[in-house]
């Protein structure tokens, strides 16, 4: 009696607040999200990288569950695939950095000192550069801060420090937490605009720690998109250098690295100055076209106008396949994302009770560099038409507490997005939703780093919701048997119930705030 009392009730709820319709308690189960992810996330699917094998197993499977569901394939010619080529490039590990002062070489090894960051390019590279050290990096007008004040690096190559100004000023940079000048993004993009080369940065205690893990990461592939346009053929590297690499460069100007350091520290200005020597750059890539495809579905609307616009729900299907023997499963990154889109799809399939169509999407080419939701939003005719009025994304939500998720991006450009976000959440799940990584100034920026960063772009409301699983991060660890199930009920639910409300609003979501620049 008590069971029924509780399902009747939930029932009313649902009705009296016009959410989700009747019969849903019964489609969206624990038991069939945990059997797709025991797939899914299974040594057969080979980490299921981007353009591998195991990608392609993936991609089968998703797509049986979606014709069961009876979710239709969105392109015309009856295919759930969007197909595009990858270049695929490699560092060789031959590739190396030297320094040059009074014809003695100060060589440092690739992956053992430094290693190129993800984007560096290689093209039109010259025999040789100066090097000039440029403090932090950084350019804050409004600090009155400028590390390359009276400097000339254009055409050099910039040597900077990982970090900040030191202050105990709430009001000067972000106080004691750092500011959004600190993360290497800003740093590179200052860099770009005073003309330099490249950029070689001291490895931040994030980077040291994984730096053991990174040797096995830095001798796969990078993946880029293949354009039609011009590229700009101007080379810029930009590299990582560890603690030792650091002390020999700054020991062939005469300098003590560690007393630098200590200086910085305690909140005084070193100046920057142009180093002594020249520095080599030798960086040796090889390169491939590989194919690879994002997984598109759609669920027609009921509404004979309204089906004519589009809410979009997506998630990463790809992770970062085998590493030096050992599989990569991604269970919660972002496998956890991928069943619950699954189990949502199968969900608004079943209920039809969508008034706007729902574009169902798992993206690939995320763990490449958001390159397959890139390719979608650029290639799409639905972006083009402006068809597509939300986007709802989730990339790993399985683990940390059951009833708490990180909700990020919900109110950049429309603050009814995030009311609507809010109000569902009340009325169903519960969830605690955190607002930690909306902060502008978070130096991890997880705004910008995921699927629905693309949609945004093109002045698309979004939601992205977010574990901030750690401990397994991009590791062989991350399996099915650490994922919480209840969480991701919950969350099929909450992403059910949002897109619904979305998709049966009688006005296009308003968009009342300006598209974020990255």
């Amino acid at each position: 009696m008590r069971r029924l009392s509780y399902i009747l009730l939930f029932s009313l709820t649902f009705f009296a607040t016009g959410i989700l319709p009747q019969g849903v308690s019964k489609i969206i189960t624990e038991s069939n999200i945990k059997t797709n992810l025991e797939v899914l996330a299974s040594d057969l699917f080979e980490g299921r990288e981007a353009t591998t094998r195991g990608a392609k197993l993936a991609q089968l499977y998703i797509i049986s569950q979606l014709k069961k569901a009876g979710v239709k394939p969105f392109f015309k010619n009856g295919s759930f695939l969007q197909s595009f080529k990858l270049n695929v490039e490699k560092t060789n590990e031959d590739s190396k950095l030297s320094f040059i002062k009074d014809s003695v070489s100060t060589d440092l090894k690739f992956m053992n000192d430094f290693f190129f960051g993800r984007g560096s390019n290689q093209d039109s590279l010259k025999p040789s550069y100066k090097l000039v050290f440029a403090g932090y990096g950084i350019t804050a007008p409004e600090f009155g801060y400028d590390d390359y004040k009276n400097l000339d690096v254009k055409g050099k190559f910039v040597l900077i420090l990982d970090g900040e100004p030191v202050s105990q000023k709430d009001d000067y940079f972000n106080g004691k937490e750092k500011s959004k000048f600190s993360s290497r993004k800003s740093k590179i993009e200052n860099a770009k605009k005073h003309g330099a080369a490249g950029i070689l940065m001291q490895a931040d205690k994030r980077v040291l720690a994984f730096w053991p893990r990174l040797m096995g990461f830095l001798k796969r592939p990078s993946y880029k998109l293949i354009s039609k346009e011009k590229t700009d053929k101007q080379g810029f590297v930009f590299a990582y250098l560890n603690t030792a690499s650091l002390k020999k460069i700054f020991a062939t100007q005469n300098i003590d690295f560690e007393k630098l350091m200590k200086k910085m520290k305690e909140g005084n200005k070193t100046e920057a100055e142009e180093f002594d020597g020249v520095l080599k750059v030798k960086y040796d890539r090889s390169k491939e076209v590989r194919q690879s495809a994002n997984i598109v579905g759609v669920i027609e609307g009921n509404d004979p106008v309204l089906k004519n616009e589009y809410v979009a729900i997506g998630a990463h299907y790809d992770h970062v396949g085998v590493i030096n023997g050992k599989v990569y499963n991604g269970a919660d990154d972002d496998g956890s994302g991928t069943v619950v889109i699954m189990e949502v799809a199968k969900t608004l399939a079943k209920t039809k009770a969508n008034k706007r169509s729902v574009l169902i999407v798992f993206h690939t080419g995320e763990e490449k560099g958001l390159l397959g939701s890139r390719y979608l939003t650029d290639n799409l005719q639905l972006i083009k038409d402006k068809k597509i009025v939300a986007q709802i994304n989730i990339d790993m939500v399985g683990r940390m507490a059951t009833d708490s998720i990180y909700s990020i991006g919900s109110d950049k450009l429309s603050s009814e997005m995030k009311k609507i976000v809010e109000d569902v959440n009340s009325k169903t799940t519960k969830f605690h939703l955190d607002y930690k990584f909306d902060d502008p100034n978070d130096p991890n920026r997880f705004y910008y780093r995921s699927d629905h960063y693309n949609y945004a772009k093109h002045g698309i409301p979004i939601v992205f919701f977010f574990d901030n699983m750690r401990k397994d991060y991009h590791r062989d660890t991350d399996e099915v048997d650490k994922i919480n199930f209840k969480k991701l009920k919950k969350m099929s639910w909450l992403v059910y119930g949002i897109a619904l409300r979305i998709a049966n609003l009688n006005h296009r979501l308003i968009v009342d705030k300006p598209i974020p620049k990255g």
